[in-house]
C-alpha cells in the first residue's frame, strides 16, 4: 500500500490522549523544525511511569499558561516536584500553575552551563599562548587536540599510556591534563573549582546541600576567571531550585535524565522522517513509539 494510505490508517486509529500528572513532572523542549507552530515543541514527561505525557506545539509562555490552566487544579496539585532546565519562562509558568510543587533545576543542565563557561575560559586563555603555536610547542598542540579531557570527570580519565605522536612522549590522560594545567594558574584554579562542583553534585544530600552550596557560591564569586563569576550569578538566580533538586522520591534524586533519553529518540524520529509537517500526526507518533502499551482506537476517528 502507499505511504499516504499508511498515514491515513494511522491518523484514523491512533489518537493518544494527554497522560495524567504524577508526583514528579519533567519538562523540556525539542527543536521542531517545520512541524510545530513555533521553533520548539514542548514535552511533558513522568519519570515514575517513564512515559511522555504530552507534546505541545509551542513553548511560549502564553501557550503554556493556557494549556496548564485548562487542566483541573486538583490534578495539578498532585505534582510535588517540577523539574526543568534553566529557562526562566518555565519557572514563571510553574509558579503560576503548580503552586504546591517544588521547582527543581535539573543537574545535567546546571553542569552543562558550568562546563560551557569553563570551556570559554579555556579558549580565552589558550589564545594568550598563540605564540607557542609558531614555536611548534607541545603545550599548544595538546590544547588543540585533547581539550575535551579537561571537561571529562577526573575519575573517568584513563591511566593507560599511549604515544602522543607530535611530541613522541608516552602519556596517560591524567598526565596530559596536568601538563595542560601546568602553564596557567588561573586555568588550573578554575578547573579545580569546576571539579569541586561536580563532586558536590554527585555526593551532596538534602541535609547538607545548602551548607555546601553556600561555600561553593563564595568560591565562584571570588574566582579569578570572569567566566566562572558568571556561574556564581547562575547559582544566585537558581539557588532554591538547585537545592530542591537534591530531594529524593523513592530513593532517586529529581532529574530530567529519563526525559533527555526520550528526547534523543524523539530527535531520531524527526530526523528519520526527512521533514515532518503534520503536528498532530507527529505528536501521536512520538507518544505511540515512546510509551509502552499505548492503545489504538477500536473505532476509526472521523
Amino acid at each position: 500500500i502507499s505511504t499516504t494510505s499508511v498515514m491515513n490508517i494511522f491518523d484514523k486509529k491512533v489518537n493518544i490522549p494527554r497522560g495524567k500528572f504524577t508526583e514528579v513532572l519533567c519538562v523540556d523542549e525539542v527543536y521542531s523544525k517545520k512541524f510545530a507552530y513555533r521553533k520548539y515543541c514542548f514535552i511533558t514527561y513522568s519519570p515514575q511511569t517513564d512515559k511522555i505525557l504530552d507534546v505541545l506545539n509551542s513553548r511560549r509562555k502564553d501557550n503554556l499558561l493556557e494549556y496548564f490552566l485548562s487542566i483541573p487544579i486538583k490534578e495539578r496539585d498532585t505534582v510535588k516536584y517540577f523539574s526543568m532546565d534553566l529557562y526562566d519562562i518555565y519557572r514563571q509558568v510553574a509558579k503560576k500553575c503548580f503552586p504546591k510543587a517544588k521547582i527543581c533545576a535539573d543537574h545535567f543542565h546546571v553542569i552543562k552551563n558550568l562546563t560551557d563557561l569553563f570551556n570559554k575560559a579555556r579558549i580565552r586563555i589558550m589564545k594568550k599562548y598563540t605564540h607557542l603555536k609558531h614555536e611548534n610547542h607541545t603545550y599548544y598542540w595538546l590544547y588543540k587536540k585533547y581539550w575535551k579531557l579537561l571537561l571529562k570527570n577526573p575519575d573517568k580519565l584513563k591511566y593507560k599510556k599511549f604515544k602522543v605522536n607530535r611530541s613522541g612522549m608516552y602519556l596517560d590522560e591524567h598526565q596530559i591534563v596536568n601538563y595542560m594545567l601546568s602553564i596557567d594558574k588561573d586555568l588550573k584554579d578554575g578547573y579545580e573549582l569546576m571539579v569541586e562542583y561536580k563532586n558536590f553534585n554527585a555526593t551532596a544530600t538534602s541535609d547538607d546541600v545548602k551548607i555546601e552550596l553556600d561555600k561553593l557560591k563564595v568560591k565562584f564569586q571570588n574566582s579569578e576567571l570572569p567566566e566562572l563569576r558568571k556561574f556564581y550569578r547562575i547559582i544566585k538566580s537558581w539557588y532554591q531550585e538547585i537545592i530542591n533538586s537534591f530531594d529524593k522520591i523513592n530513593g532517586h534524586i529529581i532529574s530530567n535524565g529519563g526525559l533527555e533519553r526520550a528526547n534523543r529518540d524523539v530527535k531520531t524520529l524527526i530526523r528519520n522522517g526527512y521533514g515532518l509537517s503534520n503536528f498532530n500526526r507527529t505528536r501521536n507518533r512520538i507518544m505511540y513509539v515512546k510509551n509502552k502499551n499505548e492503545s489504538i482506537r477500536y473505532t476509526r476517528k472521523k
